[in-house]
């Protein structure tokens, strides 16, 4: 056997990778949240941008930045970069489906649906666990990788429950402060899982009788993978981020769907004639009007009693329903106030200037 070293540069690499996840963990958990507040194509582009952020930064940079303090005593590591890549996509895939089984047309009202969680989880997990094991067939180092059983099934097992506990989070967690400590109980249980798979590696000469060869001249070093490495977790990182900070809040989105709902619903809803039918506010001698009737209340006192049904010649024109000056046609109720006498010249009753008194 030869003797392998998974903290090369101290507990820097280990540091480092538990942040990687916790990161990656933490946007994607924020993007769930969008995505929760959304319909249709929008929750569709919010768990995408959610997958991408955990796959990424939360599973692959993790995974990958601990491999770079994993090597061979006496011996320089180099990585397959097209097996590389295909680790990444694995990894982005497997978020992406967990996500969106687990997702989409789940409305609010909904019960969590525990068969898809334990589905999801299971989903995700093993894609952890593939994107693991096919970091580890990147590596070009002289000899043949072979696994304990018992350790790879562990690691499986850390896997789907840091999965199961993340698609649990992406559909219950809400303020940033429970995210955040979500990701960080999430982003151990992804570091213990990759630890605990680079523990059931064993390393033997490339004459051995069984294992995987990885050995060979091509490749690109640890040194040479670190900065393009960190400056496309960067830009992802970046990216996913400034999409979180520029977009509205979960609660602001369920407002203004709520709102745009209501809108649609009054929209729809027909005209009903009887009770819709546009009137006029006052009449053709500007006695106000409310539903086409005259405003009058009859509960002024009657500044001409006694005259009745003839006494006013011209107030007839400004009375109410008896046509006339009595009780009934002298008092009037503006639209927006109470009950007044109605003025004498408002009733045409001009005082006789010819009157000496």
């Amino acid at each position: 056997m030869l003797p392998l070293r998974s903290f090369t540069d101290g507990p820097l690499i280990p540091l480092l990778s538990y942040a990687a996840s916790c990161l990656g963990v933490f946007l994607g958990l924020r993007c769930a949240t969008r995505a929760r507040a959304c319909q249709g194509p929008s929750r569709g582009r919010w768990l995408l941008l959610a997958a991408v952020a955990i796959g990424s930064a939360g599973i692959w940079g993790m995974d990958f930045v601990a491999l770079l303090g994993f090597g061979v005593a006496g011996e320089i590591t180099r990585y397959n970069v097209l097996v590389v890549i295909v680790s990444l996509l694995v990894a982005m895939v497997a978020a992406a489906v967990g996500l969106l089984i687990i997702g989409v047309d789940r409305g609010e009202s909904r019960a969590l649906p525990v068969g898809g969680l334990i589905v999801s989880g299971i989903l995700l997990g093993a894609g952890v666990t593939i994107a693991h094991y096919l970091a580890m067939a990147a590596l070009r180092v002289p000899g043949r990788l072979s696994y304990d059983p018992l350790l790879v099934v562990i690691s499986l097992i850390l896997a789907i429950g840091a999965a199961t506990a993340l698609l649990l989070g992406a559909v219950r967690l809400r303020s940033a402060g429970s995210t955040l400590g979500a990701s960080l109980i999430v982003g151990v249980l992804f570091t213990a899982m990759h630890y605990t798979a680079t523990a059931a590696v064993h390393l033997s000469p490339a004459s051995g009788p069984a294992g995987l060869i990885v050995g060979g001249a091509g490749g690109v070093t640890a040194s040479g993978f670190l900065l393009p490495v960190i400056l496309s977790l960067s830009v992802v990182t970046f990216l996913v981020g400034a999409a979180i900070a520029l977009s509205p809040t979960e609660d602001a989105m369920r407002y203004d769907a709520a709102l745009l709902d209501r809108i649609r619903a009054r929209s729809a809803t027909p005209l009903d004639t009887r009770t819709a039918v546009l009137r006029p506010s006052r009449d053709a001698d500007g006695v106000p009007l409310r539903n086409g009737t005259p405003v009058w209340n009859g509960t002024a006192p009657d500044p001409f009693p006694g005259q009745g049904a003839a006494g006013h010649g011209r107030a007839g024109r400004h009375s109410g329903a008896a046509g006339d000056g009595s009780a009934a046609g002298n008092g009037f109720v503006p639209d927006d106030g109470p009950a007044r006498q109605a003025p004498p010249w408002a009733l045409g009753d001009f005082p006789d200037r010819s009157d000496p008194s």
